[in-house]
This record gives structure tokens, C-alpha cells and sequence, in this order.
């Protein structure tokens, strides 16, 4: 295949949209990769020791911001450029790109319309381990390492997307303790929902809840994009993709750390990272 990148723009109002149409699919791949190495380098950054964070709490919300806009980007350009391998044009290509933060639903809803073949193998097989938030009945605040289907991994994703929107609006700083506002739509799942809860109706994201952010949303990006390129007779490779590993040394030594028992269960209480 010839070597071309290609901007495909549509005005709508005030609003201007550009996909970028890459050289084949693993040069849009390589991209997403190259644009998750600042989130993944200020997670190597912080020092996930037990007990505050300092300043080093900011690192949250900022790979959750980075790791959210790499996906908007990739999902737009990606898409894109399948859909020129499909064989459409620019002004189909500009319209069908038209895109307002896309989330995991909305790349799903995207792949399953346009490549239809795909729609019964969405979700087989994929799961993907993350942190979540323990019960606000538990009285505990410590994350739990839990395994996620794409059902939940899809609903997921909008509550981190609902992250978004609050931090870059203003409405959350994101570094401490605050009350997240509800989405505008009642059925997308609450910012709430996806962060640890804590006392006086507060969240706090901590950097569990942006490893865990990253790690849904790297996760359904190749398990989407690996259906769309199998229908397109083509495989990609992921190897310049950065990983976000939940654990800075081992599973074993997170547990001997934080009290957590084989089983998942709580030991008595340890101080756990910010």
C-alpha cells in the first residue's frame, strides 16, 4: 500500500472535526501507542508508596485526561482510516468521523455498524484486570484487584468518560477528595461510580482509578481495533503499546503491602497509596 496521510474535515456550525487518514491501520496503531507514552511515563513518576501522595496526587487525573484523549484520537483516526480500506470516500469517511468524545460505547456502536461481521465476536473472549473502589458500606479504602467483562468494562468506561468531563470543565480538580456532579444524561454512568468513595458524599480518583482508567480503555481499543482488522484481512501488532501495570513490583508483594489475603479478602487495615 502507497504511503499517504490524509485529512478528512467537516464543519458543522462552529464545530470542526479532522480524522486523520494514515498510512495503513498499524501506522494509526503505532500513533495511539506514541500518544500514550506521556501517561504512561508520569505513571512511572509517582512513587506509590502507603500514605499521601503530596503533590505527586496530581498524576491522576492527568493520565486519566491523557489516556481518555489518546483514545478519542485513535478511535477518530482509526475508524477513518478502515473505513478508506472499505473503500468510501472523504465526504463519507468526514461524516461518519463526526465525532463528540468518543467512549468505548460509542466505538462499539461505530464498529458493529460499519463492520457488521464483527458484531457477534464484540466482547468474546475479553477481559481485563483492574482496581476497583471498595463498598462505601465496607469501611475500607482500600481498591481491589477484580477482572471485568466487556458489559462492565463498556459501562465503565462511560463513568471515566463522565471523569473527564468534569476535569476538563473545572467542576473536579481531580487531586483530592470533592464531590463529583452527575452527568447530564441520567443514563450514563456517574463519575461517581468508578472512583473511591469517601466521607460527605466525596470521590477521590487516586492513582488506582487512573491505572484502572487506562487499562479499560487501552484494552477495548485493541480488542475493537483487532475485529475491525480481521475483517480487513489484516493483524496488528501492539508492541509499542505502553502497558499500565497495576502493580509497581508483583501481585504477591501489593498483598503483602496493603493486607490483602489470596482470596481478595481484607487483612487488617494498611495505609494504601493516594
Amino acid at each position: 500500500m502507497r504511503s499517504f496521510v490524509s485529512w478528512c474535515t467537516q464543519s458543522s456550525g462552529s464545530v470542526v472535526t479532522t480524522a486523520i487518514i494514515a498510512a495503513s491501520l498499524q501506522d494509526s496503531v503505532d500513533r495511539y501507542a506514541r500518544s500514550l507514552i506521556v501517561p504512561s511515563r508520569l505513571l512511572a513518576l509517582h512513587p506509590r508508596k502507603a500514605g499521601s501522595a503530596g503533590d505527586a496526587a496530581a498524576l491522576a487525573p492527568a493520565i486519566a485526561l491523557g489516556v481518555i484523549s489518546a483514545f478519542e484520537g485513535f478511535v477518530e483516526d482509526f475508524f477513518a482510516t478502515a473505513l478508506y480500506l472499505r473503500g468510501q470516500n472523504l465526504a463519507q469517511i468526514a461524516k461518519k468521523t463526526k465525532l463528540n468524545n468518543p467512549d468505548i460505547k460509542v466505538f462499539e456502536q461505530l464498529v458493529g455498524k460499519d463492520f457488521t461481521a464483527t458484531t457477534p465476536k464484540i466482547g468474546v473472549g475479553f477481559s481485563i484486570d483492574v482496581w476497583y473502589p471498595p463498598a462505601p458500606e465496607s469501611g475500607n479504602r482500600k481498591w481491589i484487584p477484580v477482572e471485568l467483562d466487556w458489559k462492565h468494562a463498556v459501562a465503565d468506561g462511560q463513568g471515566w468518560m463522565q471523569v473527564r468531563h468534569c476535569l476538563t470543565h473545572g467542576l473536579t480538580s481531580g487531586w483530592r477528595s470533592e464531590v463529583w456532579p452527575g452527568p447530564l444524561q441520567a443514563e450514563f454512568r456517574p463519575a461517581a461510580a468508578v472512583l473511591n468513595p469517601m466521607k460527605s458524599g466525596k470521590h477521590s480518583l487516586v492513582l488506582h482509578g487512573a491505572i484502572t482508567c487506562a487499562r479499560i480503555y487501552r484494552g477495548a481499543a485493541v480488542h475493537l481495533a483487532n475485529l475491525v482488522a480481521g475483517q480487513l484481512d489484516e493483524t496488528l501488532s501492539w508492541s509499542k503499546l505502553p502497558d499500565f501495570p497495576m502493580y509497581k513490583t508483583s501481585l504477591e508483594e501489593y498483598r503483602a503491602a496493603n493486607g490483602l489475603n489470596e482470596d481478595g479478602t481484607i487483612s487488617p487495615t494498611v495505609a494504601v497509596a493516594d
